[in-house]
């Protein structure tokens, strides 16, 4: 018997004597007193470098580890991306760790499919009872049967999950996200002919202007550029930055700006080809750009004729002398910066609206120079799924063509149902879910394979368009997984395993050992001499850190790229009987949906109505009168594709015209703290056709109001129930 054992089994032998009198709780004090030998000390504090991966951003965190429990998470000031900062999401991955609902085991449906009933059974059951579906679609040379369905990945679950699907024999792999940023690729490529996505130096320029790119609350790399932000500022002894905002809609990043503009939705497009022409007639553009990109300011301005300053002004509804001010301090502030965001690139008219506001920052020479836009620093992040493909997934679903469909994530809750995802995904025959909680696309399943939560995950993120230098976040295990749950790409390779491809496809034990080779690969080769070293430092300061060296391939626009030319936005349903136009945000605290299951995130006021724990209709004051509604009024919201009742925010900061609902809440699932709480949007959206392609026009949906009672039970920051809802967080 080792000595410290024995003085262990000593000190408890006597606390017990000392205590035997007394009451069970006390018992709880020996480990305390008698610290375990795995080096467990008990006062005593670690922390491990991570990485987030609740949103595309992939910041850098430090959990603060004791007594063998996650405890805190801040910002790694290490990181290149987030430099010590991080969001209220980031903050709040710890109940994900912790919540009461998690998954705890596999369980397997036992009622009808939708109901909720689920029977506990055993990791071994579970996978043969999966391999079993597999193998009958080999047995039948119907391997193309089998769908996979994913968030956007990137890193080595890439590597893993493409192998899986070319060895099983599948091509059928959808990656999609709502809020994936696929359409800032396309234009990007279309522009420059680099398929990555932007950086944008905001940090350093002295005039921003965004058109609806809401980069404080989601847009790309939040904290990074709320920092950026921060640092245009303030962060400069003589140069505060201008910055203007373009939207009809003013959002957290809006009310920060110096201007708001409220241009008609769909006519942002129109207002920066407006302003290009003033820039060019005014010869206030950069004459050295022009020639580099090989433009000419007479062709221009000819190609440009239909966009004189009357006709930009009755299209966005905004007065001609703020847009010719707008570009002239554009044009001659230098560096000067514009951004394009989600509010203009889900329009119908999106993808040559974003090029539009591109072609702003070659006329004025801010290509790959300080304070301008340069290509990310980012890997290639992939699989990338049009939205055609996702279409044609449902189509095929429809028709009865897959047998089996694996999914991670929530698409049933996350996918507009005007796609008709969710009534095709119930013609599949055996749905997998590998969801930790039971969310609205696990309750559908057939067989729930939990995943580890994050922070008892391995795995790597790529930020997404964070940083000019190359940056490989590494997450690891900080605890000890709490339940029987077993991480997604280890439960891949256990399957192939079984089905006796393992040794081809996956030369490791686990995904652990897989990222790691991966990681090898990525140092270089005088690193990989003494890599167990060069391993432990990556775990130690959370990843691969390198900062560019030399210069590496700017923007420069794409020879035989045409002008963009923004056609007439259209929107769904008629102006008469849907006279508002919608707009649906990711909501600050939730992004798409995800962060609803977290309580801290629920009892976050909204920074703009100050509401926590529901759903609400922003309208302006001007129209709520016109309507007889109030403030908390419970309102219907009715547009072409469905309707549903919301209580009423009246929001001096949205156009009269329009209405706006946040993202995020109306699941049937997600755990106690999300279930039946407030209502999804996504079910007012409808698609948009233009003969030759089906665009997902977020922005594009019309509806109309109708005031239904005075008791919209609408609790904010301010009520009662808001400050503290003791009964839903159960404190």
């Amino acid at each position: 018997m080792k000595r410290r054992t024995f003085l262990q089994l000593s000190g408890m032998t006597a606390a017990g004597t000392v205590l035997s009198g007394c009451q069970s709780g006390n018992e709880k004090l020996i480990p305390y007193l008698v610290p375990p030998d795995e080096g467990v000390t008990p006062g005593k504090a670690d922390y491990y470098a991570s990485s987030c991966r609740f949103c595309p951003a992939g910041c850098g965190i430090l959990v603060r580890v004791s007594e063998g429990r996650a405890k805190k998470i801040e910002g790694n000031p290490a990181h290149p991306v987030n430099r010590g900062k991080l969001c209220a999401m980031g903050q709040a991955v710890l109940q994900e760790l912790y919540h009461p609902d998690r998954v705890p085991q596999p369980l397997k449906r036992s009622g009808p499919r939708g109901s909720g009933a689920f029977t506990r059974i055993s990791w071994e059951e579970s996978l043969e009872l999966l391999a079993g579906q597999l193998r009958a679609l080999q047995r039948e040379k119907a391997t193309d049967r089998l769908a996979l369905v994913t968030p956007q990945l990137n890193g080595t679950l890439v590597e893993l999950t493409t192998r899986f699907m070319r060895v099983f024999g599948s091509p059928h792999h959808l990656s999609f996200d709502l809020l994936g940023p696929d359409w800032l690729r396309t234009a990007t490529r279309r522009s420059f002919g680099q398929p990555g996505l932007p950086w944008y130096d905001v940090a350093e320029t002295r005039y921003l202007l965004s058109f609806g790119a809401d980069f404080v609350e989601h847009h790309l790399s939040p904290v990074q550029y709320g920092y950026a932000f921060g640092r245009m500022r303030q962060g400069r002894d003589t140069v505060r930055g201008h910055f203007t905002y373009v939207g009809g809609r003013m959002s957290l990043t809006g009310a920060s700006a110096d201007r708001w503009m409220p241009a008609r939705p769909g006519s942002e497009g129109a207002l920066a080809l407006g302003m290009a022409r003033l820039i060019l007639a005014e010869s206030l553009s950069d004459a050295g750009s022009l020639a580099v990109n090989g433009l000419q300011t007479e062709k221009l301005l000819r190609r440009l004729e239909a966009y004189d300053l009357p006709r930009v002004a009755e299209q966005t509804g905004l007065p001609q002398r703020i847009i010719a001010e707008v570009a002239r301090e554009f044009a001659t502030t230098r560096p000067a910066l514009a951004m394009a965001g989600e509010t203009v690139a889900f329009q119908s008219n999106g993808p040559d609206a974003v090029r539009a506001v591109q072609m702003l920052n070659l006329l004025v020479g801010n290509l790959n120079r300080p304070g301008g836009v340069y290509p990310d620093g980012g890997s290639r992040v992939g699989p990338e799924n049009s939205f055609t493909e996702l279409l044609s997934l449902v189509a095929a679903m429809r028709d009865g063509r897959f047998r089996v469909a694996m999914i991670h994530g929530d698409p049933v809750h996350a996918i507009p149902p005007a796609t008709g995802f969710q009534e095709a995904l119930a013609r599949v025959p055996f749905i997998v879910s590998f969801s930790s909680l039971m969310d609205d696309t696990a309750l559908q399943a057939d067989l729930i394979l939990p995943d580890h939560a994050a922070l008892e995950s391995w795995g790597d993120v790529i930020p997404l368009a964070g940083t000019r230098d190359r940056v490989i976040g590494l997450m690891q295990p900080v605890v000890t997984p709490l339940f029987d749950t077993r991480q997604f790409p280890d439960v891949l390779m256990a399957m192939a395993d079984k089905l006796g491809g393992k040794t081809a496809a996956f030369p490791y034990q686990s995904y652990q050992e897989m990222l790691k080779g991966t990681m090898e690969k990525r140092v270089g080769r005088a690193a990989r001499r003494d890599f167990e070293t060069v391993w432990v430092e990556l775990l130690r300061q959370g990843g691969l850190f390198e900062t560019r060296q030399g210069q590496e391939k700017g923007y420069r626009r794409a020879p035989g790229s045409s002008l963009p030319n923004p056609a007439e936005p259209r929107f769904a349903g008629d102006e008469k009987r849907f006279p508002l136009h919608l707009l649906v945000y990711p909501s600050i605290a939730f992004y798409d949906g995800r962060g609803a299951p977290l309580p801290w995130l629920q009892q976050l006021p909204d920074p703009m109505t100050t509401v926590v724990w529901d759903s609400w209709v922003e309208i302006n004051p001007r129209t709520a009168a016109e309507m007889g509604i109030g403030f908390g009024d419970l309102v219907e919201v009715t547009s072409p594709q469905g309707a549903m009742r919301l209580p009423a925010v009246i929001y001096p900061g949205i156009r009269p015209d329009m209405v706006a609902i946040p993202l995020g809440q109306g699941h049937r699932g997600m755990g106690r703290y999300a279930r039946g709480r407030g209502s999804n949007p996504l079910v007012l959206l409808a698609l948009i056709t233009d003969g030759t392609e089906t665009r997902p026009a977020w922005h594009a949906t019309r509806v109309r109001l109708t005031r239904i009672s005075e008791k919209g039970e609408l609790v904010t920051a301010g009520h009662p129930q808001g400050s503290y809802r003791s009964e839903l967080i159960e404190i």
